[in-house]
């Protein structure tokens, strides 16, 4: 039986290390072929070698367009199996990966050795692997008022984590002009005058940590 043949990607030395460690773990035979600090140096490692699998761990710069990077990555190889950690997920975000063709999903706070063990071959093999954390966010619809949609909470959640409009507009995939005018629609909404009382009427209506509130649940 061939190895699987996996990648990975992570600007964290010790996630890249400790993923390193849990893949050897498995039971089915896996080779780690490159562990990569950046997506320039796994491009330049798939422009020379194949792979099945690659694990990208999403502790990366705020301004990376995820999505973007990933259409690239499956650019090179049309039939890589792309296995996200997501560290700060919105529902605008995963089903754009979704979209682009990630197979596995996993949450930073999963039990990432079982589910990178369980997730990588399935996904070699042509599988999804979502884990529940991630499948609430996904698939669960969360009563909004009539105002907003799932798009614009995504926005206001990532204003509140302190990301700046190119930062939002990178981690959505989205232009930045829909950005601003996504927060000045809003504004005008909760009759706020900036931003931060933006996200201050944001929290009183309880709109944010809605994830946060579901694994308390």
């Amino acid at each position: 039986m061939r190895p699987i043949t996996v990648v990975v990607v992570s600007t964290n030395a010790l996630i890249r290390n400790g993923i390193q460690q849990v893949v050897m773990k498995s039971d089915i035979p896996i080779e780690v072929a490159a562990v990569c600090a950046t997506f320039r140096e796994a491009y330049e490692f798939l422009d020379q070698r194949r792979a099945q699998v690659i694990i990208i761990d999403y502790s990366l710069p705020r301004s990376t367009n995820l999505a973007q990077e990933v259409k690239k990555l499956r650019t090179r190889q049309a039939n890589l199996a792309v296995l996200m950690i997501a560290q700060r997920p919105t529902a605008t975000l995963l089903r754009l990966l979704r979209e682009h063709g990630v197979r596995g999903m996993l949450h930073k706070d999963d039990d990432l050795e079982r589910g990178l063990l369980s997730a990588i071959p399935m996904i070699a093999d042509g599988g999804l692997s979502v884990s529940p954390r991630i499948s609430r966010l996904l698939d669960v619809q969360r009563q909004l008022p009539d105002e907003l949609q799932q798009r614009d909470v995504d926005v206001l959640q990532l204003t509140a984590d302190g990301f700046q409009v190119k930062e939002i507009s990178s981690h959505l995939g989205l232009a930045s002009k829909t950005i601003y005018r996504t927060l000045q629609m809003l504004r005008e909404v909760y009759d706020a005058h900036s931003n931060a009382q933006l996200i201050d009427i944001a929290h009183q209506k309880k709109l944010l940590g809605m994830e946060d509130e579901d694994d308390q649940a």
